[in-house]
């Protein structure tokens, strides 16, 4: 992960990730204003058979599992060099992730699993992803240090809220939050990416400068600004698409070509992943 390229991969999966609770939520949200519901979740159908089953497959867990093949492919299976013992912390995260993506295959296909497993491997896999990355600050400088710092401050709350919501998985508030921590990941990798190893020559960060340490904090409380106003933008619009549709409890949802993509069937009054 010690290039630009190293930050926006795992910055893209949580994009993506954030992008597809984003409009899950919101299209839950949406049903339920329009419904008048307030305890349980409002159930997405399409009519066709091919779109049902797309939005049966585990989009998630083939994130992660793509995401951990990769991080394989490009890993050093030694450990004779320092370099090659953070590709192996890599590897390990990836490989949670991977686990948490095991367990969304196993609820889409039914498996007689524990309720919230899919929740629970989740809220591990950030919560392994925090541990290694507070222990992968030794020796850097300071604002090296910082930025993974202000990282940490996004994964933590997803162990939270994720782990919340295996007891709590009728509520939307948690989904809503999950999101928001997701993208907030997402952007901060590819910003720590562009500061750490910027793609345009002459263009160095000054990594012991008290002055740019003060002015990427102050950048990280733009990008939950800016967070915000997207969440904000992505739940209007697909509440007016959905007032626009007419659509009432039990009737199906239409958003055109592109949504087949983004929304996966609420079932059981589970917002699952």
């Amino acid at each position: 992960m010690a290039t630009l390229l190293g930050h926006a991969v795992p910055g893209n999966i949580f994009l993506l990730l954030g992008l597809w609770w984003t409009i899950k939520s919101s299209v839950l949200w949406a049903g339920r204003m329009a419904g008048g519901q307030t305890h349980t979740a409002q159930k997405v159908s399409f009519r066709s058979g091919p779109l049902r089953f797309i939005q049966r497959v585990p989009v998630e867990g083939l994130f992660y599992l793509a995401g951990v093949t990769g991080e394989m492919m490009s890993a050093h299976w030694t450990l004779t060099e320092p370099e090659d013992l953070r590709y192996w912390q890599h590897v390990t995260i990836y490989l949670f992730f991977a686990l948490s993506g095991f367990c969304d295959v196993l609820i889409a296909v039914r498996a007689p699993v524990p309720s919230g497993i899919q929740y629970a491997s989740m809220s591990l896999a950030c919560a392994v992803e925090g541990l290694l990355f507070f222990y992968h600050l030794h020796g850097r400088n300071n604002l090296d240090v910082h930025i993974h710092q202000l990282l940490l401050l996004a994964i933590a709350p997803c162990v939270a809220v994720i782990g919340l919501e295996a007891w709590r998985s009728d509520t939307l508030l948690l989904p809503m939050v999950r999101s928001g921590f997701a993208l907030l990941q997402g952007t901060w990798f590819w910003q720590a990416g562009f500061i750490l190893y910027p793609p345009f020559p002459d263009n160095d960060w000054d990594l012991e400068s008290q002055e740019n340490i003060s002015f990427v904090t102050m950048v990280y409380c733009w990008h939950i600004l800016g967070i915000l106003l997207f969440m904000c933008g992505v739940y209007t619009i697909v509440y007016h698409v959905y007032q626009a549709k007419g659509k009432q409890r039990g009737t199906e949802l239409e958003l055109g070509p592109m949504s087949t993509h983004i929304l996966q069937n609420q079932m059981d009054s589970d917002p699952d992943f």
